[in-house]
């Protein structure tokens, strides 16, 4: 018998049941388990025990069939895939995303995708706002800013620093492709994050996946004077658009001026 080279890769395997199964669904609609089961040439029970499996991931749901005319016995059920399980099948969006910011910026030009980075900004600070609590103390902002993180796909934790202050981990990132395409993303969103934390903490990023690292870290810890869990009474100063009505003369007035 002649040996297998060391560096010889495994045979690739065949189709897994689940994954042929997902892709009849996709391809052609609901199914019943017994036309599923021939198709495949696998016993009704395998089958059955693979529709569990995905039914039980949220990725299959039943289509009860109206019974025929004198039909006995318990109704036929039909199995359909569920919205969730498009997260199982190739997905463009991140490439579509990528090529119109390619294409914004090649048709507005640096200045355009400046402005419409600085309006995501705003309104990323306004959502913010509302999910961490201005007056809250920097531990409660920072697990508020995590959860509102996290629910947005980034896998998120935070951590205790034992000189004061926490980490803000970040896993995973939804927006790759578009912050690779257009690197003021990641510059934004550390914007955000300095915005909602407010004048009582320092955000400093340690880590970036764009600069080769394997996820987000950033350190938020409490500016000099203050403690992590003080809480602070004077309320983040809403920033003035320069070309908003009133805005020249606030300016003026700041500067000695009067009206």
């Amino acid at each position: 018998m002649k040996a297998k080279p060391a560096h010889a890769s495994p045979p690739i395997p065949p189709k897994s049941t689940r994954h042929a199964i997902l892709d009849i669904l996709k391809r052609e609609g609901a199914q019943e388990a017994r036309i599923l089961a021939a198709r495949l040439g696998i016993t009704p029970m395998a089958v059955g025990l693979q529709l569990a499996s995905l039914v039980e991931e949220k990725l299959l749901a039943a289509e009860p069939q109206p019974s025929r005319p004198g039909a006995r016995g318990r109704p036929v059920h039909r199995w359909a895939l569920t919205a969730a399980a498009n997260r199982v099948f190739p997905d463009a969006h991140a490439l579509l995303t990528a090529g119109l910011l390619g294409s914004l910026q090649e048709i507005y030009g640096e200045k355009g995708m400046r402005k419409i980075l600085d309006a995501r900004t705003r309104q990323q600070e306004i959502e913010y706002a509302h999910a961490v609590p201005a007056e809250a103390t920097l531990r409660e902002k920072v697990e508020a800013l995590a959860r509102q993180r996290d629910s947005e796909g980034y896998m998120t934790e935070v951590e205790t620093l034992p000189e004061g202050g926490f980490r803000l981990i970040e896993n995973h990132c939804p927006i790759c492709t578009a912050a690779k395409t257009c690197q003021g993303f990641c510059q934004s969103e550390w914007q955000v994050f300095t915005q909602v934390m407010g004048p009582g903490a320092t955000v400093t990023r340690e880590e970036h996946l764009l600069s080769g690292a394997r996820r987000c870290v950033y350190s938020i810890s409490p500016a000099a004077g203050a403690q992590a869990g003080s809480r602070k009474t004077k309320p983040i100063a809403p920033r003035t658009d320069p070309a908003a009505p009133g805005a020249r003369a606030l300016k003026r007035k700041t500067d000695g001026g009067m009206e």
